[in-house]
């Protein structure tokens, strides 16, 4: 059976006739089959585990974790209903603001999450080694691409 990542040398990824916005987009499909591979059984995908992993962190009303994970509101609620249906999330009244509501984690979820973070951190480790080179480098220019993005991204929207 023919691997997946066979013909790599027809990827976009630096390609001459290529460019920044589509490499990220190509790079952002890869690092999800990444994660696809890395979580294969435990019935979570990418985005649902992603989820899990911020309410690991602590509970969060809905604007919070899509703001934390760069996600539209409408998508992360697909996201919480997955979570909902499996009996993993709760909700409670938001101290802060009586408008809205914090998700958290209940006993179920954070036994999928736990269950989930050795094959993560497999992943993470080999991706580590495959990378070559100090990872928090690469974080800060990933910092610097988000940053950029959004700046993209309210401009467009100021002045379509």
């Amino acid at each position: 059976m023919a691997n997946e990542t066979d013909g790599d040398e027809a990827r976009q990824i630096g390609s001459a006739d290529g460019n920044l916005l589509l490499d990220l987009h190509v790079l952002d499909q890869r690092i999800g089959r990444l994660v696809e591979v890395a979580l294969i059984g435990a019935g979570v995908t990418p985005a649902e585990f992603a989820v899990y992993s911020q309410l690991g962190i602590a509970p969060m009303t809905p604007r919070q974790l899509s703001q934390r994970l760069g996600v539209k509101r409408s998508t992360l609620t697909g996201h919480l209903a997955a979570l909902d249906r499996r009996g993993h999330v709760s909700r409670s009244a938001n101290p802060l603001d009586a408008r809205s509501y914090r998700v958290e984690l209940t006993d179920a979820g954070r036994a999928c999450l736990e269950t989930c973070r050795p094959a993560f951190r497999r992943a993470l480790t080999v991706f580590h080694d495959a990378l070559g080179q100090d990872p928090d480098r690469i974080r800060t220019v990933l910092a610097d691409l988000d940053t950029a993005a959004a700046a993209a991204i309210e401009r467009l929207d100021r002045d379509p």
